[in-house]
């Protein structure tokens, strides 16, 4: 047997996080929280441990919040009161010892088109904060390349609270991962955004600037192509107008 020993660093602050990162050649192993797949890391790869770095605040400032990426679920699930469709995905999404455990950064490293918070999240048009890159990018573009970054971790996660919220779902049983699931928000401009969710590796984004008729083509595009084990594209394409339908009448909105 191997008996191997593998650097382990815990900075305190992010300067020294920046300047150990400098020493450190190739991937890195990022420790942000439980709930991580230790069978998927490079098992010679540095440990770099960051509970230290105080990323576990959510800060709200009117309007605007700031998660940060080792906020484990249940924190944010009590931080969001009063935001009932957040709510209920938060509670589909897993139960309350995972929420306890589990941070948004690993969240976001594995959730997928099926994922009831991803999906609501998504409504949002969050934005995320990239270490040691100080790079800001929007959370689906992340969520098209994530992988690809090993030497950078998520920071925080910033959005605005929108005018409106509203999420569908459709399960086997009401506690079910979705088969397909859709989230809308609505800005004071009037401007809607939805995410399609069920299928693929993450939900698709769909931003409508103009009339909510445009929305009705729109998302049986999203939905093109989307069989699987679970249901079929015309399954699928059906069922998303309806689930369309229920949430522009939840945000005052019709087609």
């Amino acid at each position: 047997m191997k008996n191997e020993t593998v650097a382990y660093f815990r900075p305190k602050t992010i300067s020294e996080l920046e300047e150990i990162l400098s020493r450190v050649q190739g991937e890195v192993n990022f420790l942000s929280g439980g709930d991580y797949n230790f069978a998927s890391l490079d098992q010679s790869a540095p440990l770099v441990d960051l509970q230290s770095l105080g990323l576990d605040q959510i800060i709200s400032n009117g309007n605007t919040v700031e998660i940060g990426a080792l906020a484990t679920l249940e924190q944010i699930k009590e931080a969001f009161q009063g935001w009932d469709c957040l709510q209920e995905a938060l509670s589909i999404e897993a139960g309350l010892n995972v929420r306890n455990s589990l941070s948004l950064a690993n969240f976001l490293k594995t959730a997928d088109g099926r994922s009831p918070f991803l999906c609501v999240l998504l409504a949002f048009a969050p934005t995320i904060a990239l270490l040691p890159s100080h790079q800001s990018m929007r959370l689906e573009t992340y969520l098209s390349s994530r992988q690809k970054k090993p030497t950078e971790f998520i920071s925080t996660l910033n959005l605005a609270l929108p005018k409106g919220l509203a999420f569908e779902a459709i399960a086997r049983t009401p506690k079910d991962r979705p088969i397909i699931c859709m989230a809308a928000a609505v800005d004071d401009l009037g401007k809607l955004r939805i995410a399609c969710g069920g299928m693929q590796n993450s939900p698709q984004v769909i931003n409508i600037s103009t009339e909510p008729q445009s929305a009705i083509d729109l998302v049986r595009q999203a939905y093109q192509q989307s069989t699987d084990a679970w249901a079929s594209t015309e399954y699928r394409q059906a069922t998303s107008q309806v689930l369309l339908s229920r949430l522009l009448q939840s945000l005052g909105l019709s087609v």
